[in-house]
């Protein structure tokens, strides 16, 4: 069990015993100086900085002589600092009134040694505070020769009278002295404030001991501001403090260093082991700052990936997925993990065409690399064309161990690229059909008016009117058709009113409304504020009903039918790409929920009399004529289907204004404002 006595008290490096006992021992060393002063303060007051002078040359005496062990740079600055003040208190102590050491100074000069004494002795506090995160004590002999130095400053400017007067026997203490005071409480208050910030640095023993010695000069130097007369209680009162503040420096410094000699020995052992620790831990922060830089790098160059047009893809030797990096989402569908595993022999969709695939299968046979060889991908992500380069892979002995290389989406240069193949094929058959059915028409002309002149002279014999009636009506359905073959043909647009396409929406959905069963629903959201469109709206009316009558008929068991506008901005680039002249855009997109449509069929839809309906339900024109009047009015057309999850045609054609120029939507907005 462990004895009472030797528990923790206030002060670690005491023990409950020797609180007790200093405390017994101060207090009767008071009552008995108490006593005295009462008596003869003199010899009370030679006493009290005999006491103060004895502990300053004690540590001043084991702080030099454990200067070569000692790694403490507290301890040697604050031991070593002790000479001047134990000097000065002395000439002090010789100067008091009434001892008639040195008779015949001014009377004030007992006070001037005083403040110079503490004045040193705070200064020494603050800078032993500074000195004790330092990794060792500064050389002995420069702060001896500094005391020393101070010492002679301070006699030579009391002697010469350069230092102002501190004490008048007639007024009592000068304003001098008592501002001294206060700037050496506040030195004093700056030192405790340094030391506690340190105070890792110290043992806790020491740092308690010599705080609380610095914290009592404070009041110590206060109470040397109220008093009259050198010989008041006031001013016994002050030395009481300070026999106190000795006190507890004494215990710190020379009881420590004295009874656990160990702990400065080996403090340079300690300091090793810090700093051995510091290095550690810098260590650890620069393989972490390293990490995270490594970790950076790694995230830019995975964010370059995410932003590169391109995936990155590798095979093993047999031809077998085995990575694939980038936004292979966008380009694989919504399953891009699918394709891990699987060979690149899976990839093409044979049904629409191998393209270039066989010369990328050469090439992988031969283990020679291939570059931009273009193919569509398989059925899981219909639509979709792939531009493919890589490189074989070889380890050191030469042994082949699969590919790498990149993939490109060209899914849109090659819809771009058909759809200019397509106008100019289209412009082609335009021209073509165009006169052919110009010459068919003049042929039907007197077809259907003599068998009108001839259903009035019939006579009333039913059966020829029946006949006549017939050969009038075939004529007229020819004509209707060749009416949408040269409405399909011909190179302009009429009418001067442009279509506004929130109007035009309006409209045909209203015609088309009574055509459609009652499982189909139609839904609109274009916007009322939209500008005009280079069509006009008979033109835009049909061709919206031609839409809305292929999206009925692909939903035979009902469903949804969704138009929708809005503007785009082509700038000179895109335009080019899509074969359009740059500016602003109305898009208009109709789809429907129906069957939709394979690749083969969708790339055909636009070609005169092509239809996928049965023998005598189409003609094959619809689409063709909406294609030819979306050309003619300086726009595009695209369609985008999927067989079973419906169809969606998209509409671009160029704004105008009402006068028929092109759409300057900031200009306008501008304008509207200013109007505003």
């Amino acid at each position: 069990m462990t004895d009472a006595s030797s528990r923790a008290s206030p002060f670690p490096s005491l023990s409950w015993r020797d609180v007790v006992t200093a405390g017994v021992g101060l207090t009767a060393v008071f009552v008995t100086l108490a006593v005295m002063a009462k008596t003869s303060f003199l010899l009370f007051h030679s006493l009290a900085e005999l006491f103060g002078i004895a502990v300053a040359v004690m540590l001043l005496a084991v702080a030099l002589h454990t200067r070569h062990i000692n790694q403490s740079p507290f301890l040697g600055v604050l031991g070593l600092s002790c000479a001047a003040p134990a000097a000065l208190d002395l000439i002090h102590t010789l100067t008091y009134p009434g001892m008639g050491v040195l008779p015949g100074l001014p009377p004030g000069t007992m006070t001037q040694y005083w403040v110079a004494a503490r004045f040193i002795q705070a200064m020494s506090f603050l800078a032993a505070a500074l000195a004790v995160p330092r990794n060792s004590p500064p050389p002995a002999h420069w702060l001896l020769l500094l005391q020393v130095g101070l010492v002679g400053a301070t006699v030579l400017a009391i002697g010469q009278g350069w230092m102002p007067v501190c004490f008048d026997p007639e007024t009592g203490l000068t304003p001098f002295k008592i501002v001294a005071e206060y700037v050496i409480c506040a030195i004093v208050a700056a030192a405790c404030g340094v030391l506690i910030h340190h105070r890792r640095h110290l043992d806790g023993g020491v740092f308690w001991l010599v705080l609380a010695g610095m914290v009592v000069v404070i009041p110590q130097e206060l109470v040397f501001t109220l008093y009259t007369t050198p010989h008041s209680l006031t001013n016994a009162a002050g030395h009481f403090l300070k026999i106190l503040s000795f006190y507890l420096i004494y215990r710190a410094l020379v009881v420590t260093a004295l009874r656990r000699p160990y702990e400065v020995m080996f403090l340079k052992l300690a300091r090793s082991e810090q700093a051995l620790s510091d290095h550690s831990a810098r260590l650890e922060e620069t393989v972490a700052s390293r990490t995270a830089a490594l970790s950076a790098s790694e995230k830019r160059w995975r964010a370059l990936l995410e932003c590169s047009n391109d995936w990155f893809w590798e095979t093993d030797a047999g031809g077998t997925v085995t990575s694939l990096t980038g936004r292979s989402d966008g380009l694989l569908g919504e399953h891009p993990g699918l394709w891990m595993g699987r060979s690149f022999a899976a990839l093409p969709d044979t049904t629409r065409g191998a393209e270039d695939y066989p010369l990328l299968e050469a090439a992988m046979a031969a283990c020679k690399p291939f570059r931009q060889l273009c193919f569509p991908l398989a059925a899981d992500v219909p639509g979709q064309w792939v531009s493919v380069s890589g490189l074989p892979r070889f380890d050191g002995s030469g042994r082949f161990l699969g590919y790498h290389g990149t993939v490109s989406d060209i899914t849109e240069r090659r819809r771009a690229a058909e759809a200019v193949r397509q106008k100019q094929t289209m412009a082609a058959l335009g021209g073509l059909v165009g006169g052919l059915a110009h010459e068919i028409n003049n042929l039907l002309q007197p077809i259907i008016s003599f068998s009108e002149l001839a259903l009035n002279r019939t006579g009333g014999d039913t059966r020829i009117q029946t006949y006549l009636g017939a050969i009038r009506d075939s004529g007229l359905g020819a004509r209707a058709i060749m009416r949408d073959v040269l409405a399909f043909s011909r190179g302009g647009t009429a009418g001067a009113d442009l279509a506004v396409p929130w109007e035009t929406v309006t409209s045909a959905v209203r015609l088309a409304q009574p055509s459609l069963h009652a499982g189909i629903r139609i839904e609109t959201a274009v916007d009322p504020a939209l500008p005009p469109v280079s069509l006009t709206a008979t033109e835009l009316t049909q061709v919206l009903l031609n839409l809305l009558q292929n999206g009925r008929d692909a939903m035979p068991e009902g469903g949804t039918l969704t138009i929708a506008a809005g503007t785009l901005t082509l700038d000179k680039a895109m335009a080019a790409h899509l074969d359009l002249l740059p500016g602003v855009y109305v898009r208009l997109t109709v789809t429907d929920t129906g069957m939709g449509m394979d690749e083969a069929t969708r790339v055909r839809v636009f070609e005169p009399f092509f239809t996928t309906k049965p023998m005598g339900q189409g003609t094959g024109l619809g689409l063709a004529v909406v294609h030819g009047i979306v050309r003619n009015g300086g726009g595009l057309i695209t369609v985008d289907s999927t067989p079973g999850r419906g169809t969606t045609i998209t509409i671009d054609l160029p704004a105008v204004t009402r006068g028929g120029a092109a759409y300057d939507g900031d200009r306008l907005h501008a304008e509207a404002q200013q109007q505003g």
